[in-house]
């Protein structure tokens, strides 16, 4: 059993399931197709939390269309005895470390997908019914136990702390800036293109996706600079097999430092140029973020250059050190700011979750709550001071 990418007509990367002997599987790749609105990494992800499903009903030579439709229903022995903990187990092979059993939420997550996937087909199925079948309350009542079965699994998460700094502090981020900044003589266009990309990410708070994703057309330079962070129609072009996406709101960012611009104008005009020249292709690529052979940059080769800089810089770099965390330090820069200029706490939520191109509000919580520790903990020792007459 495995997965194949495909490359549709439209741009789309769509994910099929094949058995054992290279043939499509029909209801999985059904229920993938029907969730084209989803990003294609999810799809993905999902198609592979359905195959661990079939590879264990396959180890028990389970029929699904038997134990849905032909009244042989599961027993709760079969999902919680069984089914639950094969998915708690850790299927990846492919670390040199394998771990015995995945955490709390990556169980959720496989269970929240094969509840999807269950629920869908006798979905489909009692909506092909006539209403006055005397199979219709079956298969509803039925449906109903299942999804509860599957959600008597699910585990509860430990409560994460709050308090745990995520981000870099100051000095850890002037110890990174001059690290990665390329020397005046330097020639290399690559440095000067991992600079700009954790720029980027450090002044903007843009995940690896939307960096990647950026086209050159997307940075305006001149009186009022900006960049334009927004999501399109799937790049035909595009053979990444980990596409960078866009996942969530699109969002217009000033560029307000004229040094930052001034960098971001000399990688277009001149080092781009150089790896853009390289090219040896037809293709031609119009993304701001290019690899040594003028192609687009993936994913994984971000995920590797963070991991060489904190390897290599070990004694300066905190062991966090990721994108993730360079997107956190903007969080919590920008809370900071935010408070201190005055902004109410509702605003400075609406404010962040544009600037990070997040939907929720409840999202932004986390950095709320660490300025305002940090703001009660300031205060805690005035008034400390004043009982100690210190």
């Amino acid at each position: 059993m495995d997965i194949e990418e495909i490359f549709h007509n439209s741009g789309e990367l769509i994910p099929i399931l094949l058995d054992d002997e290279g043939m499509p599987i029909p209801l999985p790749n059904e229920f993938i197709l029907s969730k084209l609105n989803s990003s294609s990494n999810t799809r993905l992800r999902n198609l592979r939390e359905i195959k661990l499903l079939y590879e264990w009903m396959q180890l028990h030579k389970i029929d699904l269309y038997e134990r849905l439709i032909q009244k042989k229903p599961f027993t709760e022995a079969e999902i919680i005895g069984s089914l639950a903990p094969f998915l708690r187990k850790n299927h990846e092979k492919k670390h040199k470390i394998i771990k015995i059993a995945v955490g709390p939420d990556t169980f959720n997550q496989k269970l929240n997908t094969i509840k999807d996937f269950l629920n869908w087909y006798l979905e489909v199925y009692i909506g092909a019914l006539p209403f006055t079948s005397s199979n219709y309350q079956y298969y509803f009542t039925y449906k109903t136990r299942l999804i509860s079965l599957l959600d008597r699994c699910s585990i509860n998460s430990p409560p994460k702390n709050k308090n745990l700094d995520k981000g870099l502090t100051t000095h850890e981020q002037l110890n990174l800036i001059k690290l990665i900044k390329p020397k005046v003589e330097s020639q290399n266009p690559i440095e000067y293109r991992n600079y700009i990309i954790v720029m980027l990410m450090l002044s903007f708070g843009l995940r690896p996706g939307e960096v990647l994703s950026l086209r050159v057309e997307d940075i305006q330079l001149g009186s009022i600079s900006s960049i334009r962070v927004h999501r399109r129609a799937p790049d035909i072009k595009d053979k990444r097999k980990q596409r960078p996406l866009i996942k969530r709101n699109g969002r217009t960012l000033a560029i307000n430092d004229k040094s930052l611009a001034a960098e971001l104008d000399l990688y277009i005009t001149k080092w781009r140029e150089m790896l853009d020249e390289r090219n040896q292709t037809n293709l031609e690529w119009d993304y701001l973020i290019i690899n040594k052979d003028g192609a687009p940059l993936s994913l994984p080769s971000i995920t590797q250059y963070f991991q060489i800089l904190r390897e290599r810089h070990a004694n300066v770099l905190p062991t966090k050190f990721s994108p993730k965390a360079l997107r956190h330090t903007f969080s919590v820069s920008m809370e900071r700011l935010l408070r201190e200029a005055g902004v109410e706490e509702d605003n400075r939520k609406k404010a962040l979750a544009y600037l990070r191109g997040d939907s929720s509000l409840s999202s932004q919580d986390v950095y709320t709550f660490k300025e305002t520790e940090l703001e009660a903990n300031k205060y805690l020792g005035q008034y400390q001071r004043e009982i100690f007459g210190i």
